[in-house]
């Protein structure tokens, strides 16, 4: 079955299955699903699983998806969709049914729409803050796909460089960008071992990725964002173009410190997170390693302080940026939490052993015995 939605999709999830397809991995997993903001009404799940179902064989191959109906009522971070399928059926639809997720929660509960100009005004903060560092649109899955050109059309007038999906490309004549997504480093953990996710879905990248595509790992997978960017420079002995940190809100980055200076200290990517990060490389002798920053930078404040910390250290500490410009709606996040060989190894109600949970740092599975089954 086509994935006719391929062109909405996130490039790094396109990328990632061809990734996986030549290195012939496609174990079972289990991708959970929650929405950060609440409480409120569900909205949206049965269109996603409708995208889910028409864009995949996942019932042929017997695969399942557990979910709260629309109408009912959600807390923060509860599991609101549990989808059961071999990993290569689901990859590319991740950007696609989250997005639809997000907008239908945003207009149920806050009777929201997006505002584009707000939207290009607020890219244009971003992009006169970092300067001569390109800034990238990474905001396709926190909206309806619907309105992915429009938003993405918005964003390149505000002045960022690229985009993540080939269909927002097309408003400017490019075509999406991205790199390794945190559900790949899952596979190659599974594999590997959790302490060589980032290395190798890097090196797996670096395999069989087209050269002229930069080699940016992305780091915090583990926790361990200065071992695992170093570990990875050397494991491609001078090809690595970047590191990118997305360290989520549930984690204190590696070596990074824990205050509550805004920004500065504390969870999630942070002045002194980045900056233990860039010393952690110049000291290991990869000074030309670059250091790519997203989760919460389409804030213009968190931008500034950044580039305060460069004159308080005298020191680079970005050299790119990545972020959604969508803030304040009820953004939908997937996490792949559990992978093995069949579907009952990887499904919560038939229990899941030990040896086959695999999830990033700080998005550990939450199992909601509520959910009903769609599939």
């Amino acid at each position: 079955m086509k994935n006719k939605m391929q062109k909405f999709a996130d490039k790094y999830f396109i990328r990632a299955n061809e990734i996986l397809k030549a290195d012939n991995l496609n174990p079972w997993v289990n991708m959970q699903v929650f929405v950060r903001k609440g409480p409120g009404k569900v909205a949206g799940i049965e269109e996603a699983i409708d995208i889910i179902t028409n864009n995949s064989n996942i019932a042929e191959v017997g695969g399942r998806i557990y979910a709260k109906t629309d109408g009912g009522v959600y807390k923060p971070k509860e599991t609101l969709m549990n989808i059961i399928a071999p990993v290569q059926e689901i990859m590319e639809l991740e950007t696609v049914y989250l997005g639809v997720i997000a907008a239908a929660m945003t207009r149920q509960n806050d009777n929201k729409e997006l505002d584009l100009k707000a939207i290009q005004r607020n890219v244009e903060q971003v992009v006169e803050l970092a300067g001569n560092r390109p800034v990238l649109y990474f905001g396709a899955r926190h909206w309806h796909y619907n309105m992915d050109q429009a938003i993405t059309k918005a964003a390149f007038d505000g002045g960022v460089k690229d985009c993540s999906t080939d269909n927002g490309g097309e408003t400017v004549g490019k075509k999406g960008m991205g790199t390794i997504p945190h559900g790949s480093e899952n596979i190659y953990a599974y594999k590997f071992g959790k302490e060589r996710a980032v290395v190798e879905a890097t090196k797996a990248f670096d395999k069989y990725m087209d050269p002229a595509i930069p080699r940016i790992a992305l780091v915090d997978y583990n926790n361990k964002e200065i071992t695992d960017t170093v570990e990875t420079a050397k494991a491609l002995e001078g090809r690595l173009f970047g590191g990118r940190t997305d360290t989520c809100g549930e984690n204190l980055a590696e070596n990074a410190k824990d205050g509550d200076r805004k920004y500065w200290e504390g969870k999630g990517v942070t002045v002194e997170s980045v900056r233990a990060l860039r010393e952690g490389l110049d000291n290991a002798g990869y000074q030309d390693v670059k250091i790519i920053i997203s989760s919460g930078f389409s804030n213009p404040e968190k931008v500034k302080a950044f580039n305060e910390g460069e004159k308080m250290y005298k020191m680079r500490l970005y050299d790119a940026i990545g972020a959604g410009f969508l803030d304040g709606i009820r953004t939908s996040t997937a996490d792949i939490v559990a992978v093995g060989e069949t579907a009952d190894q990887v499904d919560f109600n038939y229990g899941v052993q030990q040896q086959n949970i695999f999830h990033k740092v700080g998005r550990p599975p939450r199992f909601n015995p509520t959910l009903e089954r769609f599939l």
